[in-house]
C-alpha cells in the first residue's frame, strides 16, 4: 500500500479548500462593491444637498453683492497681511491683499477681462486661468456648480481632515478640479485644482462655516501645494452693500 506523507496530506487539503476560499472572497468583494454603489449618492444629489446646506438657491438669489474682510498669513515667507474680496452680481470680482514689506496683490474680473497685479506689474489672464476666475466670479457659484462644471463625476469617497467626504471630479479648460463634500453635513470641505503643470496641484481646505443673513459661509480657508501657501481668516462678511463698478476695472 502506498503511504501518504503528512506533507502530501497537507497539500491535498489546501487544494480542496482554496477554490472555495477564492469564490467566497470574490462573492464578498462583489457584495461590498454593489453595496457601495447603492449607498453612493449621485452627483445631482451631492450638489443639491450642498446648495441646501448653504442656505438654498433662493437665499443666494437675494444677494447682489458681497464683501469679505479678514487676515491672511504666508507661513513659508513669514509674512502676513489683510485681505478683502468684492463680488457684484452677476459676475464681477476683486480680491485685494495688502502685505506689509511686500506690497499689494490684486486679482480681478470685470465680467469680461481678468487680471492679476503684484508689485512687479499687471498681467491679463487668458486661457484656463481666465476661465477659472470667470467661474469663481459668479455670485451664485455655490448653487450653480452643475452649470459651471457640467462634466462633474463622482470620483469616490475619501477621508479629509479625519472625516469622510464625497469627491466630485471634472476636467474643464485643461484643468482638473476636485470638489470635496463632507458626507455628514453636505458642506464643501476642500477644493483641489490641478493645472497639469509641474507643482500645479493646489488644495484649499474650507472650514468654520457660519450663518450670515440665512446663508452659510466659510470664515476659514487654507491653500497648500507641497506646503502651506496661505491661511485666511475672515472677520467680516456683508451682503448687499453698495459696490461701485469702477472698483473692478483693471488699473
Amino acid at each position: 500500500m502506498t503511504s501518504i506523507s503528512k506533507s502530501d496530506a497537507s497539500c491535498s487539503g489546501r487544494s480542496n479548500i482554496r477554490p472555495v476560499a477564492v469564490l467566497l472572497a470574490l462573492a464578498v468583494s462583489m457584495h461590498l462593491a454593489q453595496a457601495n454603489a447603492q449607498s453612493a449618492p449621485s452627483v445631482d444629489e451631492i450638489l443639491a444637498r450642498y446648495a441646501h446646506a448653504m442656505g438654498g438657491k433662493a437665499a443666494f438669489e437675494k444677494v447682489n453683492s458681497m464683501v469679505f474682510r479678514g487676515s491672511i498669513e504666508f507661513p513659508s515667507n513669514n509674512l502676513s497681511g489683510t485681505t478683502v474680496e468684492y463680488f457684484k452680481a452677476p459676475d464681477h470680482f476683486l480680491a485685494v491683499t495688502e502685505v506689509p514689506g511686500y506690497g499689494t496683490l490684486r486679482t480681478g474680473y470685470d465680467g469680461r477681462t481678468g487680471w492679476t497685479e503684484n508689485p512687479k506689474g499687471v498681467e491679463e489672464l487668458s486661457g484656463p486661468a481666465l476661465a477659472d476666475v470667470r467661474r469663481r466670479a459668479d455670485i451664485l457659484w455655490h448653487v450653480k456648480l452643475k452649470e459651471l462644471y457640467p462634466g462633474l463625476k463622482l470620483k469616490g469617497r475619501q477621508s479629509i481632515e479625519g472625516k469622510d467626504a464625497w469627491v466630485l471630479e471634472v476636467l474643464e479648460d485643461k484643468w482638473t478640479f476636485d470638489l470635496c463634500f463632507d458626507v455628514e453635513s453636505g458642506l464643501m470641505v476642500r477644493f483641489d485644482t490641478d493645472t497639469g503643470e509641474p507643482n500645479g496641484v493646489s488644495k484649499v481646505l474650507i472650514s468654520d462655516y457660519r450663518s450670515v443673513d440665512h446663508v452659510q459661509f466659510s470664515f476659514a480657508a487654507e491653500m497648500s501645494t507641497n506646503k502651506v501657501i496661505w491661511r485666511r481668516k475672515l472677520t467680516d462678511v456683508k451682503f448687499n452693500v453698495p459696490v461701485d463698478d469702477e472698483l473692478f476695472r483693471k488699473t
